[in-house]
């Protein structure tokens, strides 16, 4: 991939300078699953599925899973983070290499998967960690949050029942936003987030196939199911995500862009590369 749209020093300072005013939020891409988000000032800074490192190449040098760009950020830099939201442990979502720099920097309070907390009280210390789950809202800062499960492909959850996977409804400064972490579609999922109604959602479009599978890498919905999921809840703006990292786990944005096209070509969208930012008022 080419030249990153912003990094380091001067995407933080983009972000640190960007004022947002009423009903509106910015956000910017981290490239995988992992988005930025700002509200006002009294709302804060929170981030989703932070993966800033190289730690699944360098923990495995055999992997298949090699990053296509440098992470946009070190996790260092992210000293103003007041939150983190982790939707399920798989190491390009809980990057316990990010988590434990953002902890060390930081001090965000951190919204884990309630099975996943005894993995990062491992590498958070003395920190605020919050044990996310299904339909248990909370804040952090401004941020009302609410987890909700994913099937990823399949609803799974731990001995007590609480679930493996997340997906978290959002709302901010007058904006609801919804994170899909990695799923497919189910009736359960659209029900849910039609009663949202979120104005953005950020939805994984890698799909799946039998040789992927067959690998153990675990599918999600694909382009046509993100857009048809996406006008049967009701969403204003589709931003995609978790295509664009790893050359082995993609699908060609081009194929959502001409879905859209097709099916709903008044149906909004945003196609964004790693750095970038987006602000989305209502």
């Amino acid at each position: 991939m080419g030249t990153i749209y912003k990094s380091g020093k001067e995407l933080m300072n983009e972000v640190r300078q960007t004022r947002i005013l009423r009903e509106a939020v910015s956000f910017w891409n981290l490239g995988q699953a992992g988005v930025l988000l700002k509200g006002t000032e009294e709302d804060g800074l929170l981030c989703i599925d932070p993966y800033l490192t190289r730690s699944i190449e360098e923990k495995n040098p055999e992997t298949e899973f090699i990053r296509a760009f440098p992470p946009v950020i070190d996790p260092g830099m992210l000293r103003d983070l007041d939150g983190v939201l982790v939707t399920h442990g798989h190491d390009d979502h809980l990057d316990l290499s990010s988590i434990k720099e953002v902890s060390r920097v930081s001090d965000s309070m951190f919204g884990i998967p309630a099975s996943l907390v005894p993995i990062v009280q491992e590498h958070v210390d003395n920190k605020n960690i919050h044990s996310a789950k299904d339909g248990e809202s909370f804040f952090i800062k401004g941020f009302k949050i609410t987890p909700i499960p994913a099937a990823h492909t399949d609803y799974e959850t731990d001995s007590l029942g609480n679930h493996v996977f997340l997906g978290y409804l959002i709302e901010v400064n007058g904006i609801r936003l919804f994170h899909s972490g990695d799923t497919i579609v189910t009736p359960e999922l659209i029900n849910k987030v039609k009663k949202f109604r979120p104005h953005v959602a950020f939805l994984p479009i890698n799909g799946s196939d039998y040789f992927r599978t067959s690998r153990g890498i675990i599918g999600n919905m694909n382009s046509r199911e993100a857009a048809d999921f996406s006008a049967a809840v009701g969403v204003d703006l589709i931003v995609p995500i978790h295509y664009d990292m790893f050359p082995n786990n993609r699908e060609n944005p081009a194929y959502f862009v001409d879905y859209l096209f097709q099916r709903y070509p008044n149906q909004k969208f945003h196609m964004m590369v790693p750095g970038e930012r987006f602000i989305y008022h209502k």
